[in-house]
Formats: C-alpha cells, structure tokens, sequence
C-alpha cells in the first residue's frame, strides 16, 4: 500500500508542478489546448488521488514506514497547493480597501495630463474612462466611446486602449508605474515610440508591427502577446530578459 501511495503521490506532484510552471507559461502546452469546462473536472479528479493516496500511505504505514511518510509528504504538498488555490480563487475579483482608485482625485497630475493627452488622440476624454481591477481589465473588447484604467495609489498600473488610434507612444513613458498594457487593434506598425522599464504584460495583436526590434523600449516585459501582426520571425525576442510567455499566432513567419 505504501508503494502504491508513494508512485501516485509523485506522480501527481510532477503533474502540478508541470501545470503551475510550464503548463501555465507555455502557450503550446498541454493545458492550454485542453477545453475549459475540462480543467475543473480533472483538478477534482487529482484532488481525490491525493486522498485516496493519503488514504493508502496510512494503510500501509506499518509495514513501510519511510515509503508512507514519503507519500504523506507529497500528499501534504498536493493538497496545501490545493488549498491555497482554493483560497485565492474566494479572494478573487474583490479588491482590498483602498487597493484601488476609482477616479482621478489622486491621480498624479503629470500621468492625469498624458492619460487626458492619449484619450484626445483617439478621440474620447477622461470622462470616457472606466475604472477597473487587474482582473477584469480588458475581458471584451473597448466600445468606442470608452477605454478601461487601472489606477492604484494615484497611479496609472494598467491602461486598455485596444480599438482606438494611438497619436503618440510615447505618452506612455509618462506613466512610471505602468505594468500592463492592452494595444490590441490601434492601427500599430512601428512601437519604437514606446518606452517603458516597468512594463511587464503588453498586448500589441491585431496590429501591423513587422519588427519586434521596435519594442526595445520595453526590455522588462515578461507576457508578450502580437497575434495577427506581420511577423516574419522572431529575431528581437532576445532582447527580453524576463520573457515568461509570447503569442506569436497568425503571424506569417517562415
């Protein structure tokens, strides 16, 4: 029984740990082509090989007593992952007192006038703003009469401009604290204008950008998505040193 609970419990902890590294990171692996409605089922499915593993490393202690603490070890690994998982997702989609701003009272005065300055060149105003949480910025695509912001501590963290022309890229290097920032369909070509150290989450699909060397500007991204550019090959990805995940899809690489 303690062999048998050992070989699960490893088993399934090489699963996770797949699914929380690459599995995650990896656009082309194995999760990330597996249907939604198929992820909850199967996490259920691991979660009651953990008990039932649990179950087989006490039946089998007596008889083997490091083999069962070994598998008594993954299980607890396993199921504290579940557990923390569990509680993040309770926490989800509600921010924390004062976690966010939802006007532009404290909004620093310099990022308020180049956020007021990108708003004018698509043609809409602050008061087309919509304030929102990481988590819900850029779910659906812009109507064009609004763009969403993210602004915490009087700062601008998140901006989604997808479906508006942008007159002037480098209005963004006036916002120091931008980490995540959503140009999907902005009529884009050429992103050299584009300056930005803090940036780590850009997504720049839908556009026309031939070259990933005009995004140097932004040498800390990490989530890189440019489906549907004119890409014909990667060369410039180096130049990210925290590159995490790309989405490179629909583009006419060799």
């Amino acid at each position: 029984m303690a062999i048998r609970s050992l070989l699960l419990s490893f088993a399934l902890t090489c699963f996770l740990g797949y699914s929380f590294t690459v599995g995650l990171t990896d656009p082309n692996s194995f999760l990330k082509k597996i249907p939604d409605w198929l992820s909850i089922p199967m996490l259920l499915v691991c979660f009651l090989l953990y008990l039932l593993a649990t179950w087989w490393a006490f039946k089998g202690f007596g008889d083997h007593k490091i083999t069962a603490l070994l598998s008594l070890g993954f299980c607890a690994f396993g199921l504290g992952l579940y557990a923390t998982a569990f509680f993040m997702e309770a926490g989800h989609g509600r921010a924390a007192p004062g976690q966010y701003d939802y006007d532009f009272s404290r909004l620093d005065p310099a990022e308020k006038a180049a956020v007021e300055q990108l708003a004018n060149g698509a043609g809409m105003g602050l008061q087309n703003a919509v304030f929102t949480e990481h988590w819900h910025i850029a779910q659906s695509a812009n109507p064009s009469n609004r763009f969403e912001i993210c602004v915490q501590k009087g700062r601008v963290t998140a901006l989604n401009l997808s479906d508006h022309r942008i007159s002037d890229l480098a209005l963004f290097s006036k916002l120091p604290a931008l980490g995540d920032l959503y140009l999907k369909n902005c009529h884009l070509f050429d992103m050299s204008g584009l300056q930005s150290e803090k940036l780590g989450r850009l997504d720049v699909s839908d556009n026309q950008i031939v070259d990933l060397k005009t995004l140097r500007g932004c040498p800390n991204v990490q989530w890189l998505f440019a489906k549907n550019n004119q890409l014909k090959s990667t060369d410039g990805l180096e130049q990210f040193r925290e590159i995490v995940s790309t989405d490179f899809t629909g583009n006419p690489m060799h």
